[in-house]
């Protein structure tokens, strides 16, 4: 059926692409206007989908005094760079601070291709992650899982996970405000960033 290609081929080609907007200040009136940016630049992740940066920051609370929270954003020189795929991304003066400095936050944008089983991993990170097309499953190491429909979402509090899209036919995205924490103990061993 005519109807059944068209699936096929949104599957294949995916969701529309995610606009994204940052807002800033006219520097002569003082108003507030949405700011010139480049577009998202999505990154692939092999056996999952895609990835993007939407904004990150080099410390909390983010500096904006003179634009700097954005300059370090459209750098390519920055760890808060639009073009890097850090999740958790690193205090500016940690090398100095390290009690104290924790970093930045990150928007992350993934798009999820259909039937797509991430790896377990774990970030020292408080996430907030919201599903926001499709269906995915958010799965824990305990074996636990949660089905997330577009508009549900997750705290995520440093815990190992995977994301694994629900559908076989269409692609899902999650969007993810990931924020630095301290580092913690679970029986009696501190957490660390783990891949599996």
């Amino acid at each position: 059926m005519a109807g059944d290609s068209i699936c096929a081929d949104e599957a294949k080609r995916g969701p529309r692409p995610v606009r994204r907007y940052i807002t800033g200040h006219d520097t002569s009136t003082g108003q507030s206007i949405y700011l010139d940016v480049p577009e998202l630049k999505y990154s692939q992740v092999p056996g999952f989908g895609e990835a993007s940066r939407s904004f990150a920051t080099t410390q909390l609370p983010a500096n904006l005094d003179g634009d700097s929270d954005l300059k370090a954003y459209l750098s390519k020189d920055t760890t808060a760079s639009s073009t890097r795929g850090e999740i958790i991304i690193p205090a500016e003066d940690s090398v100095r601070y390290p009690e104290t400095a924790l970093g930045g936050a990150n928007v992350v944008n993934l798009s999820i291709d259909p039937g797509a089983i991430g790896h377990m991993h774990r970030t020292i990170s408080l996430d907030i992650s919201t599903c926001i097309e499709g269906e995915v499953i958010h799965e824990l190491d305990s074996g636990q899982r949660v089905l997330l429909k577009s508009g549900d979402h997750i705290i995520q509090r440093a815990t190992m996970h995977r994301w694994i899209n629900a559908s076989d036919t269409v692609r899902a995205r999650v969007l993810a405000v990931v924020l630095p924490c301290s580092t913690f103990q679970v029986q009696g061993k501190s957490l660390q960033e783990e891949h599996r």
